[in-house]
C-alpha cells in the first residue's frame, strides 16, 4: 500500500515514513539511554527548555498537539518534578509551565541525543543536500 500511496503521494508518503522510522529509532535511544520519556513527550520538554513559561495552550500551538495530550504530559513531567505550574500574576486562572532544574538537565541530555541521531541520519547526504533539505522542509512545514 505505501508503494502505492508513494506514486502519487510522494511528499506525504516519503514525510510519513521519515517521521515514523525518526520517532521509533528516537523511541529506541531514549529507552536505551534509560530516559523513562518518549519523543512526542520529549518534544514538550524541549519546547520549555526553550521558550520559558509557557501555558499549556502555547505548547500545544507551537507542537500542533490537543490539549489532553499536552496535559497529560505535563501532569507527568510535574509528577516527576520536571515542571512547575506557575499561577500568572495578572491573571490567577492562567497557569505558565516551566521547567525545574532537573527538568533542564534532562532537556540538555535529550537535545544532545537528538543531535547525534541527526547526524547519523544526515550521514547519507552530502552538506549540499543537507542544506537544500533543510530549506525544502521549512517550505513545506511554514506555508
Amino acid at each position: 500500500m505505501e508503494d502505492f500511496l508513494g506514486q502519487f503521494t510522494p511528499i506525504i508518503a516519503g514525510v510519513g515514513a521519515l517521521r515514523l522510522k525518526t520517532l521509533k529509532e528516537c523511541d529506541k535511544l531514549f529507552r536505551e539511554k534509560d530516559f523513562p520519556f518518549e519523543m512526542d513527550q520529549v518534544q514538550i520538554l524541549i519546547v520549555l527548555f526553550h521558550r520559558k513559561g509557557l501555558s499549556q495552550q502555547e505548547i500545544g500551538l507551537r507542537l500542533q498537539r490537543d490539549k489532553a495530550s499536552v496535559n497529560r504530559t505535563v501532569s507527568l513531567f510535574s509528577k516527576k518534578g520536571l515542571v512547575k505550574i506557575v499561577p500568572e500574576k495578572e491573571d490567577r486562572r492562567m497557569t505558565r509551565v516551566e521547567l525545574t532544574t532537573m527538568g533542564k538537565e534532562l532537556a540538555k541530555q535529550t537535545v544532545g541525543i537528538l543531535v547525534k541521531y541527526e547526524r547519523s541520519l544526515a550521514a547519507v547526504l552530502t552538506e549540499e543536500e543537507y542544506r537544500q533539505f533543510t530549506v525544502l522542509l521549512s517550505k513545506l512545514t511554514v506555508g
